[in-house]
Parts: C-alpha cells; sequence; structure tokens
C-alpha cells in the first residue's frame, strides 16, 4: 500500500491524476426544460379587461401574469393563477392614455414558458 506520506511526488501525480479523471466523468447537470406556452391569448373585453386563452396540454404548475405599462415599462402588478384557469379580470385602473403589456407564461419546477403578450390601447 502506498503512502502519502512516503512518496509525495507520487501522491502529487495521483492526486493531479484523480482530479484530471474526475474533472471528465462528471455528469453536466441538464436544466429542466421549459413548458409548453398558453396560446390563443387575447382580449375579450376592455371594461373590464378581461383576457382568455387556451392552457398548453403539457403539464406545468400555474401561469405567471404581469402587466407592464409599456410607456416606462414599469411593472404594475403580478399574480399567480392557479392551473386550469383560462380566463382573467383585471379590475386596477387602466389609463385610456397608455399602452399595457399583459404577459404570460406558464411555470413549471421553476422553469418559465416562453412570453405570450396581449397588448391593451
Amino acid at each position: 500500500m502506498f503512502s502519502l506520506k512516503s512518496k509525495p511526488g507520487r501522491s502529487v501525480f495521483r492526486i493531479l491524476f484523480l482530479c484530471l479523471v474526475l474533472m471528465f466523468t462528471i455528469v453536466p447537470i441538464t436544466s429542466a426544460a421549459a413548458p409548453d406556452p398558453v396560446t390563443n391569448l387575447h382580449l375579450t373585453s376592455t371594461s373590464p379587461v378581461t383576457i382568455a386563452w387556451t392552457n398548453p396540454t403539457t403539464d406545468y404548475d400555474y401561469i405567471r401574469v404581469i402587466k407592464l405599462n409599456r410607456t416606462n415599462l414599469i411593472e404594475v402588478f403580478k399574480k399567480e393563477l392557479t392551473k386550469g384557469t383560462t380566463l382573467f379580470w383585471d379590475h386596477t385602473n387602466v389609463d385610456s392614455n397608455k399602452q399595457y403589456w399583459y404577459i404570460f407564461q406558464t411555470v413549471k419546477n421553476g422553469v418559465y414558458s416562453t412570453q405570450q403578450k396581449v397588448i391593451l390601447n
């Protein structure tokens, strides 16, 4: 049996060799696939703002909705909708002189789908 103390030159070589072997044998962790986005996103009413869509057929945890003031890209509010929801009502104030983005994303295990947007005004 070899000891680290008795043969320091070989020990350093062995440690470097083991590090090299470990570096190339560690399997990279792959990121989770993004869930499918909602489809058919559209306004059904502007007073109050009502938005409808079709949920993906693949699994997801919830839908995130963000409302942005498009003029200055300030987030007005953010909401998480329960799985299965297909209609959203915005009862907050909407300034007719401003344009708003409603951004929808499905979320699965903390991974977000691509953004789907509908524009008001």
